[in-house]
């Protein structure tokens, strides 16, 4: 939990984060909220996280619900195909 990306970002004067990754709702979920909070513009690739079946949950359900808030509250969603850098 203790790395330099923050000042790494800083350093580069990078404002946008395109985040993709596993698991939705752990590392996916943390991310978007701590870099919203940071003040950053955040993309969440809608089909660029994933994560696994739990015993009340498929794992397309809590990718869906992690969808929704994040867009609604943390950041803009964007399918992978039409993002360019």
């Amino acid at each position: 939990h203790e790395t330099s990306l923050q000042q790494e970002l800083n350093k580069r004067d990078i404002e946008h984060i395109v985040i993709t990754g596993v698991q939705s709702e752990i590392c996916i979920d943390a991310t978007c909220r701590r870099a919203y909070s940071l003040g950053y513009d955040v993309t969440l690739v809608e089909d660029g996280h994933s994560t696994y079946d739990t015993t009340l949950l498929s794992a397309s359900q809590i990718i869906k619900h992690h969808n929704d808030i994040i867009g609604e509250w943390f950041a803009d969603l964007k399918k992978a195909q039409i993002i360019e850098f």
